[in-house]
């Protein structure tokens, strides 16, 4: 079965967000706000990251709740940062809320839905 348009328009999105995220930090760095060991710890969860959009590519329904979880915990955080809106991150944070809810939105569709959750394996107690 061929991935729905909606769960790639959310992979796409979400390789955008984890490439933004990695610039930011780079910008960062670069600025002097993080410093070495921070800077190797971001690049180092961007990477594992990239793990999400493949597992969803290849029809991982608990990649997407895993996904909608983290998005979930970031929002949260980066709303009660609201009050210090003092560096770049945080402005990069609420303008990527919108394209957050537009991945939620497309993975969680009634066509992500039903290619998620299809059964593609035989059933484990299937004799030969």
């Amino acid at each position: 079965m061929v991935i729905p348009s909606g769960v790639r328009q959310a992979v796409i999105a979400i390789w955008a967000t984890i490439a933004v995220d990695a610039v930011l930090a780079v910008y960062c760095k670069l600025t002097g706000v993080y410093t070495e060991n921070l800077f190797m710890a971001a690049i180092l969860v961007y990477s594992l990251l990239c793990i999400i959009p493949y597992k969803l590519s290849v029809r991982s329904n608990s990649a997407r709740y895993i996904y909608a979880i983290l998005t979930a915990i970031t929002v949260l955080m980066t709303v009660a940062g609201v009050g210090d809106v003092k560096s770049v991150e945080l402005y990069v944070s609420l303008v990527l809320i919108p394209v957050e809810v537009f991945i939620i939105f497309r993975l969680f569709q009634k066509e992500a839905s039903n290619w998620f959750t299809v059964n593609t394996h035989p059933s484990w107690g299937a004799r030969l």
